[in-house]
């Protein structure tokens, strides 16, 4: 549309002074690769892009910023296979990447709903060991995904109502890195967009003219997360409109009380391990649930 193309001709100092989300994610993603000192500019950096709003609008965003850094930017696409649209999404990916001159590259997944993970959980796996398989094949150190502030609210009502503990309560973090999704040891997943609603990322498709596509298994009620974003969340809408900003303090403050047990239970470690046991002489002085929090930690 008109407004893509404006934007393209509209300098990106520009673009950071008059969109706030532009502006946040800069900062957001300048502090993450000096923090973890990730050397995006010698192999670059990746998106993990579905085509759908939230993806579009990080590729968005991340294409500014690679454009005004000087960074390689790539875009990794997953086909699932579970919809009789999903060649047409990753011709739609291909197109928009190939538009601003950014390397797509896209992997096929089979997803086996009898597995006994589920249908959602085995397509997280495969997706995300998929993603996991395209940033090493490229040497990329860091992938964004484009979980939000509601993603993170919903994630935190799935784990209440599998009766988590501290761990869960934590949601999604900023940035971690996740072996045990994306099957490597050096690559760092981070979702820069977490702290933004649902709503601030519409609006900037709406400014900027960002097309995307709908998959129709998101309307699916049978899934739970669908389920608590369509039936639960309004209802948390009605009686509290900030409920997803309140949701993602709690995860919060999860966060920093997991942090905290996780340091417990290494200091207890180096008080009651031995070779490649535990000292059940030194473990009986501690209460019951710092037993428990150190036999979480050594497990």
């Amino acid at each position: 549309g008109n407004k893509v193309d404006g934007m393209k001709s509209v300098s990106t100092r520009k673009l950071l002074q008059e969109n706030d989300l532009l502006h946040d994610f800069f900062a957001t993603l300048d502090n993450l690769i000096s923090e973890h000192a990730i050397q995006v500019h010698e192999h670059g950096f990746a998106v993990a892009y579905s085509g759908g709003l939230d993806s579009s609008v990080l590729l968005r965003l991340a294409y500014e910023f690679s454009k005004a850094k000087h960074i390689k930017l790539y875009a990794f696409h997953v086909n699932h296979g579970l919809s009789e649209n999903a060649d047409s999404w990753q011709a739609f990916c291909l197109s928009t990447a190939t538009a601003l001159a950014i390397p797509f590259f896209s992997s096929r997944v089979h997803v086996d709903g009898s597995s006994g993970f589920g249908l959602e959980a085995s397509a997280r796996r495969l997706r995300y060991g998929a993603l996991g398989l395209l940033c090493e094949e490229h040497s990329v150190p860091l992938i964004l995904t484009a979980h939000h502030q509601d993603d993170q609210a919903e994630t935190l009502l799935l784990q209440l109502l599998r009766g988590t503990g501290i761990a869960g309560l934590s949601g999604m973090s900023p940035s971690n890195l996740a072996p045990n999704l994306l099957g490597r040891n050096n690559i760092r997943l981070a979702r820069p967009l977490l702290a933004k609603s649902k709503a601030v990322l519409v609006d900037f498709t709406k400014d900027f003219a960002i097309d995307f596509v709908s998959d129709e298994s998101n309307a699916d009620c049978r899934f739970a997360r669908n389920a608590i974003r369509h039936r639960v969340m309004p209802l948390f809408d009605e009686i509290s409109p900030d409920f997803s900003n309140l949701f993602a303090r709690t995860a919060k403050h999860a966060q920093a009380a997991q942090n905290l047990l996780q340091e417990l239970g290494e200091i207890d470690l180096q008080r009651c391990k031995k070779e490649n046991g535990l000292k059940i002489a030194e473990m009986v002085g501690l209460s019951v649930d710092r037993i428990d929090n150190l036999l979480r930690f050594w497990i």
